[in-house]
């Protein structure tokens, strides 16, 4: 793929993003999404969008880092290829439309450790995203609760639409933990209904907490609507307004013993917009 003229950051800023996005942690920003600066462009047009950690749909951007990543694709009517960068760039994403249609990216993290010496505070984010069943599977394991680690994994994913073109779907990537959305958001109109099924493997996971973000505006703080999948790992939401969302879910499993940790983790990020 072609790739057109990039901004890139400064060395001593690039450096500070990466260190601030390896302290990134589940207990310090919850999520971690794709945030393009359009969701519809024209077939001459490029994609753009930035990396972002925070919380509430509000965050900051990170540049294009390879080691940062096992998988940044791009998924389109052409197939699958890599999102190709030079480390440093600022959006991390920046490349011309192949196809016209949905472009779907993705993106998968490389498995960042953190450590828990404060129960509470493993605690609290276990009870925000939703994953109310592992305190007591913690104890039954005979875990201690003054030194908890764990691995988490990103598997971000966001939908834009080259051209006026809205017949195609989301689709199922690969990724271990995915959304896909049950319509093409930009046939919706804010009140609509728009569902989601949560793959856990490339299986649907029932039972599971799934929260949608509507953007806030201005840049501020989004609101955050919950709620479980079902046992077709379906879930569905109210879209209330025009503008970006995000839906999210976090699933948590034993480590495995070669990965030295307790627990292990992967967090699934899907971002679209309501036109």
């Amino acid at each position: 793929m072609e790739r057109p003229a990039r901004r890139h950051a400064a060395l001593g800023t690039v450096c500070a993003l990466v260190g601030a996005m390896l302290v990134a942690s589940p207990v310090s920003a919850h999520e971690f999404w794709i945030e393009p600066h359009d969701f519809r462009v024209t077939p001459e047009a490029e994609i753009s969008a930035d990396l972002r950690v925070g919380q509430d749909f509000k965050g900051d951007a990170f540049p294009y880092i390879p080691s940062r990543f096992a998988a940044f694709k791009l998924h389109d009517r052409l197939g699958e290829t890599d999102v190709d960068g030079i480390a440093g760039d600022l959006p991390a994403l920046n490349l011309t439309p192949r196809a016209e249609g949905l472009s779907i990216f993705t993106y998968v993290s490389g498995g960042e450790r953190i450590r828990f010496r404060d129960w509470e505070k493993f605690a609290s984010y276990l009870a925000l995203e939703g994953l109310d069943a592992i305190p007591a599977r913690h104890d039954a394991r005979g875990l201690a609760r003054d030194d908890t680690s764990e691995i988490y994994t990103r598997c971000a994913k966001t939908l834009v639409t080259v051209g006026d073109e809205t017949t195609d779907q989301d689709r199922a990537t690969g990724m271990r933990l995915e959304l896909v959305a049950g319509q093409n958001p930009l046939t919706l109109t804010p009140g609509a209904a728009m569902s989601f099924t949560l793959l856990w493997e490339g299986e649907p996971l029932a039972d599971t907490q799934v929260a949608l973000f509507h953007k806030g505006e201005d840049g501020g703080v989004g609101t955050r609507t919950l709620t479980r999948t079902d046992n077709n790992g379906q879930a569905s939401f109210t879209l209330p307004a025009q503008g970006a969302y995000m839906a999210a879910s976090v699933h948590m499993i034993e480590a495995p013993a070669d990965r030295n940790a307790d627990w292990q983790s992967y967090w699934a990020s899907l971002t679209f917009g309501v036109e």
